[in-house]
């Protein structure tokens, strides 16, 4: 218990009807089922516990049940465990919010049937939160077979968005438990998965599937993605222009655009529309430009790339659909006008959730003096800030074996510790022998820098007793294969995020050459093959928000500001091979404490 947090006011505290103005806090999942153990006072707080939460004051809620509700026995305990757990997880607190599942799980009220469907759902909103969707489907399927059929519809319809959440890797391992059920899921979801079909193709093949497995759920009252999918099957694109700049600066980046388009092009066996190219580098502006794309009247554009261009979009008239491959650091909604493009963004906020899933929530930041590197940084304490997520250092170095030196000494507060040492023994006259410790307010290092640039980092953290702390970067990271002359332990324990396309299993851009391994040009050529699906499909997003695809950049939705999003995997780099990561490998577990 925090006896430094300050209790609710007074206002709020409990006193007779007759004194207080009565707030009716709006509907809510967590009702006691009998009060006739819970005495005024205890209800009272257990009501503005629920309005604070509802009014998404989440550490007034966790505060005001830790302190008046949940050390009491009664009936009311087992909800407001739960309550505890869902406003945990609101602030990004994993391990509090699993903790709090763990005590409620102990209470002799989890065991009626009731309790253990509103224990799982609670559970499974906290994984939905911090990301972790294996266990989202998991827990949900298990709910599928216990909830009346009342309550079911909204459960299946949170499976359905937690299975599209799954990357390949996730969905081939499910797969393995051989649950028909589950498989029948899985099934539906690769064929939105299978690059090779169109959107009538796809139809098609889940038409198929559907008569042949009618007793399942899926086939029952099929996804709102079919349904939409239908209404909008026969209008495929059937002429897009490519507007990208074909023989400046970004010729090859270009080209690899244009590899991967026409490799997801070709993989289509039919239905496919008219492609025309526009070389924005033959006309003075990109008014131009898109004049000269409008006249072919496409039913979607596909570019420009520079950064500059994108901007000048804005104030153009836009009458046919624009999907720009660069976006700028504010977007605002603009009609007919889509932003698709690697960026360090997602790949940040992907990190953070991943990082989350165990609890890790304090960070440090440590990047080479380049001016990329300085951005990025800049980029990740940005959105660890809207995160929750304390960043405690932030150290810019040169890339020299003194400069990486000084900036591990003082991330880690070496120095500071062998000041007080010096300062210990000026006071006592005497030697003093110390033992060496990490920090304790580091849950990991996110660096920006190439991968040789991290294979002195990765041994000077472990010199200085933080072998436990993982190492989280960007895709930046590994922009070009290992070097050979790289030992294989210097780069384990790090952890970036890549694109799908370049992961083992992947197969889609196989076809091409690897540019000399530069991952650089790979990942445009993912860019390329999804720009493709997504001119197909931009629509559906448009009509289903909710609307999910798994791809080769990863899994893609579009926000409200018409910024296609995308959510990478993690990797990792094991005895020298390039592997998925796991949270659970990765970050050290606080223990929680059974009573």
């Amino acid at each position: 218990m925090n006896l430094n947090t300050d209790a609710p006011p007074a206002s709020a505290q409990f006193i007779s009807s007759a004194q207080t103005e009565e707030r009716t806090p709006p509907p809510s999942i967590y009702h006691p089922r009998n009060t006739s153990d819970i005495s005024p006072a205890m209800a009272e707080n257990y009501r503005i516990a629920k309005t604070y939460f509802e009014d998404g004051e989440f550490q007034k809620s966790v505060d005001t049940l830790t302190m008046y509700v949940l050390p009491l026995t009664s009936s009311i305990q087992f909800n407001a465990y739960l309550l505890a757990a869902i406003a945990s997880s609101k602030l990004g607190n994993a391990t509090d919010a699993m903790a709090f599942i763990n005590q409620a799980n102990q209470l002799v009220a989890a065991n009626h049937p009731n309790n253990q469907n509103a224990l799982k759902e609670t559970k499974a909103s906290i994984f939905e939160h911090f990301g972790n969707w294996p266990n989202v489907v998991t827990l949900r399927l298990d709910l599928t077979y216990s909830l009346p059929l009342d309550e079911g519809e909204d459960n299946k319809t949170k499976l359905w968005l937690a299975i599209q959440n799954l990357s390949q890797n996730e969905i081939d391992d499910l797969f393995e438990q051989e649950q028909p059920l589950l498989n029948g899921w899985l099934t539906i979801s690769s064929i939105l998965r299978n690059q090779s079909l169109s959107l009538e193709q796809q139809l098609t093949v889940f038409e198929n599937w559907q008569s042949e497995n009618a007793d399942h759920p899926a086939a029952i009252k099929p996804p709102v993605d079919f349904a939409v999918m239908a209404s909008v099957r026969q209008m495929a694109p059937e002429k897009i222009v490519l507007m990208l700049p074909m023989s400046g600066n970004l010729k090859r980046a270009s080209q690899a655009i244009v590899d991967g388009f026409f490799v997801t092009f070709y993989n289509q066996k039919e239905s496919r529309p008219s492609v025309h190219l526009v070389n924005v580098d033959d006309y003075n502006n990109i008014e131009e430009a898109l004049a000269v794309a409008n006249n072919f009247e496409p039913d979607v554009i596909i570019g420009p790339l520079q950064k500059n261009n994108v901007a000048q979009l804005n104030r153009l008239d836009l009458p046919y659909p624009v999907i720009a491959l660069n976006q700028l650091d504010f977007v605002q909604n603009k009609q007919n006008l889509f932003h698709f493009s690697l960026n360090a963004e997602d790949e940040i906020r992907e990190l953070i959730t991943f990082a989350k899933q165990e609890g890790a929530t304090r960070a440090a930041i440590l990047n080479t003096n380049e001016t990329w590197a300085l951005r990025q940084s800049d980029e990740f304490r940005s959105t660890a800030n809207k995160e929750n997520i304390t960043v405690t250092s932030n150290q810019t170095y040169a890339n020299t074996p003194q400069g990486r030196q000084d900036a591990i000494h003082s991330l880690l507060l070496v120095n500071e510790s062998n000041a007080r040492k010096r300062l210990i023994e000026q006071w006592t006259g005497t030697s003093v022998e110390s033992i060496a410790r990490p920090r304790e307010d580091l849950d990991y290092v996110f660096y920006v820098g190439k991968l040789n640039d991290a294979k002195q980092i990765r041994p000077l953290l472990d010199f200085y007793f933080a072998d436990k702390v993982p190492m989280l970067a960007a895709s930046t990271l590994n922009d070009s294969a290992p070097d050979r002359t790289i030992k294989p332990g210097d780069i384990e324990r790090i952890l970036f995020t890549e694109v799908p396309a370049l992961a083992p299993k992947s197969t889609v851009l196989n076809q091409l050459p690897k540019n000399q391994d530069s991952n650089i040009l790979r990942r445009l050529q993912a860019l390329g093959a999804d720009s493709y699906l997504l001119a197909n499909k931009y629509l559906l997003f448009t009509l289903l928000p909710s609307t999910k695809i798994s791809a080769n950049t990863g899994i893609i939705t579009l926000d409200e500001n018409g910024i296609f999003r995308k959510r990478p995997i993690i990797m990792t780099y094991r005895k020298g091979n390039l592997v998925y990561a796991n949270s659970q490998q990765f970050f050290e577990q606080e223990e929680i404490t059974e009573e």
